[in-house]
């Protein structure tokens, strides 16, 4: 069950120019350009309403139990939520719960490496066997090929192994050891650097890195030089520090009667660790992204090299940075990542070029996305 979630290449983004078309190109995109102040108030203030309705309506029209959303313009910000956090009993879903968010972690482990990188204590050209001598080709595959998927490591959420252990174990807590050893199992799927492919194996073998090279858990690192810097109280390493429980439950429908499943508990999130465990709002994935590209998180640097695209087989997704995605979207591109983990679906993004953050979570697995992000900015573009 595990693989249908992680295994896959980023869903929501691919989905994305789809849902939107050309109904907002044009002469509507002008509004992007203006910034969010006009003679009658701010734009977020004006617009609230519409998103509102907009996100209600994504949400009933895919079928979800509940959505929470924010977007951050130039000089406004907007959150907005509908339908439950929780089936029985029924609980409004609230614009600061948190959720699990997935692979959208990879851009945050990405950003420790990065900082790692300006402070002269980890080369990006490194190879993996510095620490993990035994992997496969280690001698071979480099930190930057792990952060980019080009490595060439087996996808451990593929593993038929680990989906068996998964299904028979449902509350075990894992070890980097443990996922790393299936993925070395049946690794190389391909020789380093050879191409592209999709590989939640990397980004384990990244926070192992990460936590040999500091000396510290990989989320004391996140939350040292990410969480508190940027005062993101809702988020955390789930599984790997103290973390409140969660308000809201992850669910999916019972293909057999329609009923709301609770999968939330369907697997330990020690078995996601840096390659998807963490949980947040959608409120502080939007600031995360915006703080990424519009503040100094990261040295200019250290920016350009986590937007070195390298090329993909999917043409709305052409390349794939530093643990963040590239995708063609009718508003320029959008730099984030998507993220699905049993009961959870959720993608985040920003668009350079008009200065703009979108966060959009779901307790729902597999759920798309991609059409409530598209519905939000289909409200902006009438504007």
């Amino acid at each position: 069950m595990l693989g249908a979630h992680t295994a896959n290449l980023p869903g929501g983004l691919q989905m994305f120019t789809h849902r939107l078309g050309r109904r907002v190109l044009g002469a509507t995109l002008l509004l992007w350009f203006s910034g969010c102040e006009k003679d009658d108030g701010p734009l977020c203030d004006r617009l609230a309403p519409q998103l509102q309705d907009a996100l209600e309506e994504a949400a009933s029209a895919g079928d979800l139990p509940g959505v929470t959303a924010s977007l951050r313009l130039q000089d406004c910000a907007w959150r907005g939520s509908a339908g439950v956090s929780r089936v029985e009993p029924a609980t409004g879903m609230k614009v600061e719960d948190r959720l699990r968010v997935g692979s959208i972690t990879k851009s945050f482990v990405a950003v420790v490496a990065l900082q790692l990188q300006a402070e002269g204590r980890l080369s990006l050209d490194a190879p993996l066997a510095t620490w993990v001598p035994d992997f496969p080709r280690a001698d071979r595959i480099s930190v930057r090929q792990l952060l980019n998927h080009t490595s060439g490591a087996f996808n451990y959420t593929q593993s038929q192994d680990f989906l068996a252990q998964v299904e028979a174990s449902p509350g075990k807590t894992w070890t980097s050891e443990e996922l790393i050893a299936y993925g070395a199992a049946k690794s190389p799927s391909f020789e380093p650097g050879a191409r592209w492919e999709y590989s939640n194996t990397n980004y384990i073998l990244l926070g192992h890195i990460l936590e040999s090279v500091t000396g510290t858990p990989l989320a004391q690192q996140l939350r040292a030089r990410i969480l508190e810097p940027l005062d993101l109280d809702s988020t955390g390493l789930d599984g790997a520090e103290p973390l409140p429980p969660l308000a809201a439950r992850g669910y999916s429908r019972d293909p057999g009667d329609g009923a709301w499943r609770d999968f939330t508990d369907f697997i330990h999130p020690s078995a996601a660790g840096g390659a998807g465990a963490l949980v947040s709002s959608a409120d502080d994935l939007s600031a995360f992204y915006q703080a990424l590209f519009e503040r100094s998180l990261l040295a200019p640097a250290q920016l350009a090299e986590m937007t070195d695209w390298v090329a993909t087989p999917i043409p709305t997704l052409p390349g794939y940075g530093l643990g963040l995605v590239r995708a063609v979207t009718p508003v320029g591109a959008g730099h984030g990542h998507d993220g699905e983990i049993p009961g959870f679906s959720a993608l985040a993004f920003y668009l350079p070029e008009r200065k703009a953050s979108l966060a959009v979570l779901t307790n729902r697995e597999r759920a798309d996305v991609s059409a409530v992000t598209g519905r939000l900015l289909e409200v902006l573009a009438r504007e």
